[in-house]
């Protein structure tokens, strides 16, 4: 299981700061590289450049990935390099000398092949390259190091043997079947011949990976030994001529097949061993929506982290150019609830609230009045239509006794409320619905009737008197004569 972000325990970490060890995830990081400065996102905490670890920490375990690696081969490239493999084969058949030219040649390519294989796995590149990618001009340098790689092997072996005897240089013929792998892997990583036959390099790496490396050995070791078991089963079922061609396609799916082991084993362990990741990108965003994400995340961040000025300075800046983003200033307005920012809570508070009613928000304004009222008391409102919005608002969240507060005496705090008609018939759906106080309700609607004759609320008194009437015709009904 990958490491979970340091402030999203539900999202996996794709960056990661070695200078606060933290980790984040991409709501904490938003958008693309290329949204950053030099397409390099910085922690916001330290400034440090973050390492992308996004394909490293999903990778699986590598014993789980055994389909992966066969269907991996099975990709348009290997399968490109497989038959290109029996295709030379077929035609080095009785041609002399120069076959030993195709036959190095043919084993160059599928070198340089696998060693890309194993390289671009370990970068957290899970797509296999095509033919054209390993047509670098480096095939003849890898092939030449593959060689002196096998001399230098060689001789080693000869200088014990003639040093220590026989059985010393049969385990050192075992120690390296071990550190085969290994050896691999460090050329593809590296591309030194020297780092790949240094016993210490070798064993460090070995080490690094843990003993995930020995399945690694036992694994590679069967496949590679899958050609020769399976070429006997069917060589007396085909004609001779096909033979060579089938063992050199074969041989080269098991091949690259082994190299897909070796460089997911690498993801798995990218990090401690240095190998630069691919970065697993997100969606560029267009630079407005970039930076009101970014407000977000750092201000989320900076809160989190107590550094409450910061946070604020993050929004304020942002919000002074999406100022009717809803987003922002919820973040803004609950900010100064955590802070318990009095001053700014009666000063601004307001205002924000507000705000939310112009932009056709009326239930975030109630929500984050609750909030308000729950933490610190009910703020004082001192606009008379702003109170009948988030009234209205609340009357339709049913949550009736804050609502019938902010109205209940809205006519002697402000007579010349020029929406008092429909301030009352709030009152009186809120006394109806919310504590069925139809006796009130009743007067409250007689009043609007009587003291606004031209209202356009009429329409609704009179429907509200029907639903009244019916309910009381229908009481008396049912009480026993």
């Amino acid at each position: 299981m990958g490491n979970a972000c340091h402030y999203h325990s539900n999202a996996d970490a794709i960056w990661q700061c070695s200078g606060c060890s933290k980790e984040y995830c991409g709501d904490c990081v938003p958008g693309s590289v290329d949204n950053y400065y030099r397409s390099t996102p910085k922690c916001i905490l330290c400034n440090n450049r973050l390492q992308n670890v996004g394909a490293s920490n999903k990778a699986r375990p590598f014993w789980q990935m055994a389909p992966f690696y066969f269907r991996y081969a099975l990709n348009a490239g290997p399968l490109t390099v497989s038959a290109i493999c029996a295709v030379a084969a077929l035609a080095i058949t009785g041609m002399g000398i120069l076959s030993i030219f195709i036959l190095v040649a043919m084993l160059a390519v599928v070198m340089r092949y696998n060693l890309l294989v194993i390289e671009k796995l370990a970068s957290g590149d899970l797509q296999s390259p095509t033919f054209g990618d390993a047509q670098d001009g480096r095939s003849a340098a890898v092939f030449a190091r593959v060689i002196g790689m096998i001399l230098v092997a060689g001789g080693g072996g000869a200088l014990i043997a003639t040093t220590f005897g026989v059985g010393a240089a049969q385990v050192y013929s075992i120690v390296l079947s071990l550190l085969g792998p290994a050896a691999m892997i460090v050329l593809a990583l590296e591309h030194s011949m020297r780092a790949a036959v240094n016993p210490l390099k070798l064993l460090q790496f070995t080490l690094i990976i843990g003993w995930p490396y020995w399945l690694l050995w036992l694994s590679t070791s069967a496949v590679s030994a899958a050609p020769t078991v399976l070429l006997p089963v069917v060589a007396d079922k085909l004609p001779v001529w096909m033979l060579l061609p089938l063992l050199a396609f074969v041989t080269s799916y098991f091949s690259i097949v082994t190299s897909a082991m070796m460089g997911y084993i690498c993801l798995t362990r990218q990090q401690k061993l240095g190998v630069a990741s691919q970065v697993d990108d997100e969606e560029f965003l267009e630079e407005r929506e970039f930076e009101r994400r970014k407000a977000l995340a750092d201000s989320s961040i900076f809160l989190r982290e107590g550094r409450h000025e910061e946070a604020r300075k993050t929004l304020v800046g942002v919000l002074r150019q999406q100022p009717n983003d809803v987003a922002l200033n919820e973040r803004y307005y609950r900010l100064l609830l955590a802070t318990d920012d009095k001053k700014a809570l009666r000063e601004l508070g307001p205002h924000l609230l507000e705000r939310f009613i112009s932009m056709n928000q009326p239930h975030k304004a109630a929500e984050l009045y609750m909030a308000t009222v729950q933490s610190h008391g009910t703020p004082a409102i001192d606009k008379s239509l702003l109170r009948h919005q988030i009234a209205e608002a609340l009357y339709r969240q049913r949550q009736f006794k804050p609502a019938l507060a902010l109205v209940n005496n809205l006519h002697k705090e402000d007579p010349h409320y020029t929406r008092l008609d429909s301030a009352y018939l709030l009152l009186a759906k809120i006394y109806m619905d919310g504590f069925n106080r139809t006796d009130n309700s009743r007067k409250l609607l007689a009043f609007v009737r009587s003291k606004f004759p031209k209202s356009a609320v009429l329409g609704e008194v009179q429907q509200l008197e029907s639903i009244l009437t019916a309910e009381q015709q229908n009481k008396e009904s049912s009480q026993p004569a």
